[in-house]
């Protein structure tokens, strides 16, 4: 009977928690609220709804609402890690668009000189 009410209870999604949380960690310590906010806070978002619904879930015996949390979870780390890439997609767009006004001030500077 006990093996029964153990395989009866939902697993709670630690594990996808953990690495959604990992995630918009390095997500803001990487600053990228100033580049992709928008996926950032969805991330957070998530990551509430998820810790909520597997609350929910352990308190309820609700196996449903334990694979909703670790989809949610997951989502959540997906939404972190594509703020992580946006902000360094712009971050490179903007040395690339530095670099570039280099080269043309360069090549200004030469054509002025003959050279």
């Amino acid at each position: 009977m006990f093996l029964g009410a153990c395989a009866s209870t939902p697993q709670p999604p630690n594990d996808a928690i953990r690495q959604a949380e990992d995630a918009i960690n390095r997500a803001e310590e990487a600053r990228v609220a100033d580049y992709a906010s928008v996926n950032l806070r969805s991330a957070r978002e998530k990551l509430v709804q998820a810790r909520d619904l597997s609350q929910a879930a352990v308190s309820n015996k609700d196996e449903k609402a334990a694979l909703k949390a670790r989809r949610l979870a997951e989502q959540s780390r997906s939404d972190a890690e594509l703020a992580t890439i946006k902000a360094q997609e712009a971050r490179a767009k903007s040395v690339n668009d530095e670099i570039q006004r280099n080269i043309d001030a360069l090549d200004s500077a030469l054509q002025r000189t003959g050279g």
